[in-house]
């Protein structure tokens, strides 16, 4: 596996108005080139705090990602990830 940087510019509950539904996005923006065959990305929990539901989708053509969550990651706005890719 591979690893890639990206900034954090979103950490935003998926439904606010439901309190029971505790699922967070993590949206990012790749600050390093993405190769043209990943196609799935996973965020180190250990890294980010939470678990990511499942391993997002992308291509080479992307420059803006979405890692859903278990629970509101401590990541803000402006800070770096570390992203894997298959």
């Amino acid at each position: 596996m591979k690893t890639v940087r990206a900034r954090v510019t979103k950490n935003i509950k998926e439904e606010p108005s439901n309190e029971a539904f505790d699922v967070w996005n993590i949206e990012a923006t790749f600050l390093d080139k993405i190769p043209e065959d990943a196609v799935r990305i996973t965020a180190d929990p250990d890294e980010i705090g939470v678990n990511q539901l499942e391993a997002a989708r992308t291509d080479s053509t992307r420059a803006v990602i979405t890692i859903r969550t278990d629970r509101k990651s401590r990541f803000q706005p402006g800070e770096v990830i570390h992203l894997t890719f298959e």
